[in-house]
């Protein structure tokens, strides 16, 4: 049965894998047998990343480039697919958040927001579902969220954006799954990482937080390990263009 959970001989790229959530899920992958690329924009943080997944036994790569870059983007799949003649999986994690009011919100910050968080996850899956087409199998794992389908103020873009990234997780599944191809998505609830620091760092807000989701705690990035693998595993080969919630069950109650 272990065997519907093995990743061995495939290659997965996580971005936003240097910290936080996408390093939790390379590890996860790593250990279940994937060669796992790591991407972020610091190249010497992924090394120190590499380091850490093969002193554990594991394999790993890394691909230092800003997901907003379509050029750098598609450079990367092309070199991962020479080196390691394939790419199986891609987990599109990288995340950025400008938490401010409605009406403070800059035509920047609203674009940055979308570009990071929707549109280059649309080009990077573009890219990676061509050769994964090709070769007849594939996973794609969109890192979605709980605001996709709850608000929260000074939070609007994201929120947008999420639940776009739902809305093209149903499009591409609809598509690619004759080609062996699945979709699936993963919205976790309020996970420990740095990315939310100065939010955790308001007491007000992190008991809010705590008190609002029936497990009694904020999530860790452990927490998304399990939800991972299996969206990247044989073991899901019968599930597309589904969100798999991970939220402590904030969402289901009152």
């Amino acid at each position: 049965m272990l065997k519907l959970f093995s990743l061995r001989d495939r290659v997965a790229l996580v971005t936003g894998a240097s910290r936080g959530l996408g390093w939790a899920m390379a590890q996860a992958l790593a250990d279940a047998g994937a060669r796992v690329v790591l991407n972020g924009r610091d190249e010497a943080t992924l090394q120190a990343r590499r380091a850490e997944i093969e002193a554990a036994g594991g394999l790993a790569d890394v691909a230092a480039f800003d997901v907003r870059d379509r050029a750098a983007g598609d450079a990367a799949i092309d070199a991962i697919v020479a080196r390691h003649g394939r790419l199986d999986i891609l987990i599109n994690n990288a995340a950025f958040g400008v938490p401010r009011d409605f009406f403070d919100i800059s035509d920047d910050d609203w674009r940055v927001s979308m570009d990071v968080l929707l549109d280059a996850c649309f080009r990077l899956s573009r890219k990676a579902a061509a050769g994964m087409v090709a070769q007849g199998w594939g996973r794609i794992v969109m890192i979605s969220s709980v605001n996709a389908r709850i608000g929260r103020a000074t939070n609007t873009p994201y929120i947008t954006a999420k639940a776009g990234l739902e809305g093209l997780t149903r499009g591409m599944a609809a598509e690619l799954a004759p080609h062996g191809v699945t979709v699936n998505c993963i919205a976790p609830g309020y996970m420990a990482t740095d990315i939310n620091t100065a939010f955790r760092a308001e007491p007000g807000r992190y008991e809010w937080i705590r008190n609002r989701t029936p497990m009694k705690r904020w999530g860790a990035a452990e927490d998304l390990m399990g939800a991972a693998l299996f969206l990247s595993s044989p073991a899901s080969a019968y599930m597309t263009g589904q969100v798999m919630v991970v939220d402590g069950g904030m969402t289901v109650v009152i």
